[in-house]
């Protein structure tokens, strides 16, 4: 007659007797068990091992803390372990994607337009509009060299963009 350890008595063994055996035994159990939940995050493939390896790793932190005296079994708490960190990879993954190719975008022609500038009416809109818009210079830069108040300039700034409005 075969006896089968369940996994309180394994990690029972992983726990006290620091047994290899036990260890070896649990992940060979929750290999697949660890795969069916990443392939349920329907990464790309290419993430796939790396999300599997992760798991793996919760595996083992989750036999080191486990605790029987809980009343949780041991499927369960690995599971909830688990669920958390793959979630958590999966979120923190970029939201674009990269192609192997960039001929995306051939065969695509560009239109390029004139923007008309609006009419200034002052110099100080046109000062503003050279320093701020083309050179990209900060306000509080602005102020200093001009010597106009920040409110001015904050004032000819949006005047400049209702122009722009009205241009396009």
């Amino acid at each position: 007659m075969r006896y089968v350890m369940n996994d309180y008595e394994l990690i029972y063994l992983i726990h006290s007797e620091q047994d290899d055996h036990a260890r070896t035994f649990m992940f060979k159990k929750y290999h697949k068990f660890i795969w069916k939940h990443v392939h349920l995050l329907e990464i790309e493939s290419k993430e796939q091992d790396d999300f599997h390896q992760e798991g793996m790793l919760m595996l083992n932190k989750a036999i080191q803390s486990f605790d029987p005296s809980r009343n949780k079994s041991f499927t369960r708490y690995f599971e909830l372990i688990l669920k958390r960190q793959l979630y958590k990879m999966k979120n923190a993954l970029p939201g674009y994607r990269l192609y192997e190719t960039t001929d995306f975008c051939t065969g695509v022609s560009y239109i390029e337009e004139e923007v008309e500038l609006p009419n200034f009416t002052s110099n100080l809109e046109a000062e503003i509009h050279d320093l701020y818009f083309l050179k990209r210079h900060s306000i509080s830069k602005i102020s200093r060299d001009t010597g106009y108040s920040k409110k001015q300039i904050y004032n000819t700034i949006f005047r400049i963009k209702e122009k722009y409005k009205i241009v396009i």
